[in-house]
Parts: structure tokens; C-alpha cells; sequence
């Protein structure tokens, strides 16, 4: 008679490490490079660490959207307080290819950390308010306080950036656009 042997517990966890990373990655890095303005390093540094960070606690994050939360809350964390000084050529090229345009870049700038992030999870992910709290780190009227400061300063950083006159176009700027419409309501 053999013994049962028990069953290794690592294959499964180890898929349950690939799906959240397949799920996640490519989004979580699309808000790192948000919230960097376009440091593709920093970006890829702050997402790899995340999902290092998140392996110790893959069994809580098997809801989705929670997962999401609390993977962009980590990123915010560790981002720190200070824009990296990479120039406006490089964070152009880093954020053009996903729509971000010049004036949607010093609408970005000119928010701090927490004000980008939320501006960025909710305009930008539509990612439900309860979750934008777990980002930032404030719920109820601070995180009221923080999203009208954010699309107010961002809003202002927008209309004073200049333009070739044309119209911004892509995927973020018609989400910025079409919030802003419902915030000016």
C-alpha cells in the first residue's frame, strides 16, 4: 500500500501568481506610467514590485477589482512625492502611444501624487469610487475634497497648456473629455 502523497500547494499558487499578472499587468502598468508622467523605468520598477509585493498575498486578492485596488494603492506608495526629471520629449514618447496629448500631460503634472492617481483611476480606469479610497488612502469627504481639488487643478493645468490647435485625440483624451463634460454639468 502507497501512501497518498499530499499535493504539492505551489502549482496552484503559482497559477493564481500568472493570472493575477495577466489580468493586471498590462492596466497596472498603463497607471504607472500615468502616475510617473512617462517614466517608462520607474514605471515597470514600481509595477514589477507590486506583483512581487502581491505574491504574499495572492489568496486575498482573488476578487478582481479588489486586486486592482490594492495593487495601484502599492504602486502609489511607493512612487514617492517627486516627478523624476526625465524631459518632455521622453515622457511624450512613453505616454503618446496611449493617447496621453501635451495638454493632457500638463493637465497630469499639474497634480500631486495622490490627485494624479485618483484623476487617473477614475477618469481615465472608471475604476469604482470604493476602490479609487483603497488607491489614495481617504474615503468619504477627504476623498471628496481630493477628486474636486484634482479635476480642478487638473482642468486648469489642461486649458493653460499650450496647443497646436488641434483638438487631442486618443482613447485618454475622449475619457478626460467626457468626464470633464459630466463634471461641468
Amino acid at each position: 500500500m502507497n501512501p497518498v502523497e499530499p499535493r504539492d500547494p505551489r502549482p496552484g499558487i503559482e497559477a493564481l501568481h500568472d493570472a493575477l499578472r495577466a489580468i493586471h499587468a498590462p492596466s497596472l502598468h498603463g497607471f504607472a506610467l500615468l502616475l510617473t508622467l512617462g517614466d517608462r523605468h520607474r514605471a515597470a520598477a514600481l509595477t514589477a514590485a507590486a506583483f512581487h509585493a502581491a505574491e504574499a498575498r495572492a489568496g486575498e486578492l482573488r476578487h478582481p477589482e479588489r486586486a486592482a485596488a490594492w495593487l495601484r494603492a502599492h504602486v502609489v506608495r511607493r512612487a514617492g512625492r517627486r516627478d523624476s526629471a526625465i524631459d518632455a520629449d521622453e515622457r511624450m514618447a512613453a505616454l503618446g502611444p496611449i493617447g496621453v496629448t501635451s495638454p493632457v500631460l500638463a493637465g497630469l503634472a499639474s497634480l500631486d501624487r495622490d490627485e494624479r492617481a485618483a484623476i487617473i483611476a477614475t477618469w481615465a480606469e472608471r475604476i469604482d469610487r470604493r476602490d479609487v479610497a483603497t488607491i489614495v488612502g481617504r474615503d468619504g469627504d477627504r476623498l471628496d475634497n481630493l477628486l474636486r481639488r484634482a479635476r480642478a487643478r487638473f482642468l486648469d493645468g489642461h486649458a493653460a497648456a499650450p496647443t497646436d490647435g488641434s483638438p487631442p485625440s486618443g482613447p485618454l483624451a475622449d475619457a478626460v473629455r467626457s468626464a470633464a463634460a459630466r463634471a461641468m454639468a
